[in-house]
C-alpha cells in the first residue's frame, strides 16, 4: 500500500509541477493581488448563488438581479487577469480529466482480467 501512496505523491507533485499547475497557481496569485477583482468575483458568486436559490425556491427573479449578474459578468470577462485565470482553470481541469481517464482505463482493464 505504501507503494500506491508513494505513486500518488509523485503524481501529485508532477501535476503541481506541470505547466497547467503552475499556470493555475499564477492565475490565482493574480486574482489575489487585484483586490478589486477578488471583490468582483466574490460579488459575482454571491449574486449567482442568490439567483440559483430563488430558482430552486421557484420564486421570481427580479430584472435588477439579472442586470446585476450581467454587469458583474461583463466586468469579470473584461479583465485580462480573470481571462488568464479561467484559461488556466480550463487547462488544469482538462489535465485532471485525462489523469482520471487513465486511472479509470487501468481499473477497467483490471476488472476484465
Amino acid at each position: 500500500m505504501n507503494d500506491i501512496v508513494d505513486l500518488a505523491e509523485r503524481l501529485g507533485k508532477a501535476i503541481a509541477d506541470s505547466s497547467q499547475g503552475r499556470a493555475l497557481r499564477e492565475g490565482r496569485k493574480g486574482l489575489e493581488q487585484e483586490k478589486d477583482l477578488s471583490k468582483l468575483l466574490e460579488d459575482f458568486r454571491a449574486q449567482t448563488e442568490r439567483i440559483a436559490k430563488l430558482e430552486a425556491e421557484q420564486k421570481p427573479i427580479e430584472v435588477d438581479d439579472k442586470h446585476k449578474l450581467q454587469e458583474l459578468r461583463e466586468k469579470l470577462t473584461g479583465s485580462e487577469t480573470f481571462k488568464k485565470y479561467t484559461a488556466a482553470q480550463v487547462e488544469y481541469i482538462d489535465l485532471m480529466r485525462k489523469v482520471n481517464d487513465a486511472l479509470q482505463k487501468q481499473l477497467a482493464e483490471t476488472e476484465e482480467d
